[in-house]
């Protein structure tokens, strides 16, 4: 009979243990947290997922799980939170348990529209235009193939793009221009047709280089840009981290490089080539040109700054 009674009373122990875990095992369940542990979220399984999940009766966050394309432009649309702050995210990735990414995944529209305070796209590709209607948009470990606008100063200004690439342009609605690092009008080359593009009137204030560029025939740094309110062009032959310290440097050849931009900087890497200035400001901060620099006149020259670069050829006035 005692032993009897011992059963009993481990079988109503057990039970209560139980009760209690299934209940710890709900209230878990409604906490929010990251993407592989139970967020308020959507799986993206299709494009009717995806598109559910972007909408104002979505989820925080939006995880995809193989590449995917929509035909029509997307909206982001909608205020969620994650743990108490303004938050949303587009996940195009896979990460084991310990958050290590172990796939990324390309998401391709012709134009996603951001009107989520907070915005992250992380860890893939999104390939097509980005427009950014909020503020604190940023893109970690995240690649936009295409180009991305804000939609006022200020949205620009909060937005981080320093852990993410962005090939195309990257400018504010009105023509108004900021950084490179944080948001510049800006394009990044891939190829010689961009950069010839970057070079143009019709370019950039700043050309930002990836690897090293080799075009055959002669290049004019043309047009009229501004960089904060001041005339400026500058082409970026670097790569950097979020602190500006300097982590690649690249080389241009051309046989031969024109600069008809007030306030021009060849920055950072090597052109190799003669240089041609026919503009004031000219500088070369930790650049070098193999060549020879040619001033048009005694002015540009008599403005200009070679003193934090190097010219292996001559220097003079033309």
């Amino acid at each position: 009979m005692k032993f009897k009674g011992f059963l009993l009373v481990l079988v109503l122990l057990l039970s209560v243990g139980l009760m209690a875990a299934c209940g710890e095992d709900e209230t878990s369940g409604d906490e929010e947290s990251d993407a592989t542990t139970g967020a308020t979220q959507v799986v993206v399984t299709d494009e009717a997922s995806f598109l559910q999940g972007i909408s104002e009766d979505g989820a925080w966050i939006i995880i995809l799980e193989d590449d995917l394309t929509v035909d029509e432009e997307i909206v982001l649309a909608g205020q969620f939170t994650h743990r108490d702050e303004p938050a949303r995210k587009i996940a195009i990735y896979a990460q084991d348990a310990d958050r290590n990414i172990t796939d990324q995944y390309t998401l391709t529209a012709p134009k996603l529209t951001i009107e989520s305070e907070n915005t992250r796209l992380q860890g893939g590709t999104f390939a097509g235009d980005v427009v950014v209607a909020a503020n604190g948009f940023s893109i970690p470990d995240a690649t936009i193939e295409g180009n991305l606008t804000f939609a006022s100063e200020e949205f620009e200004a909060s937005a981080d793009l320093s852990g993410g690439t962005v090939t195309g342009t990257v400018s504010v609605e009105g023509g108004e221009e900021a950084d490179a690092v944080t948001g510049a009008t800006q394009i990044m080359v891939t190829d010689a047709e961009s950069f010839f593009h970057g070079v143009s009137a019709d370019g950039p204030w700043i050309i930002l280089f990836q690897d090293d560029l080799t075009v055959d025939e002669e290049v004019v740094l043309t047009g009229n840009h501004t960089h904060r309110d001041e005339p400026a062009r500058k082409l970026a032959l670097y790569e950097q981290d979020a602190d500006r310290n300097i982590t690649a440097q690249f080389t241009l050849t051309a046989p031969k490089l024109t600069i008809q931009n007030e306030n021009t900087r060849l920055q950072g890497g090597t052109f190799v080539g003669d240089v041609y200035v026919e503009a004031n400001n000219f500088s070369i901060p930790n650049g070098t040109i193999e060549g020879n620099v040619y001033f048009a006149s005694e002015e540009f020259e008599a403005s200009a700054d070679l003193s934090e670069g190097t010219v292996t050829g001559s220097v003079e006035v033309q």
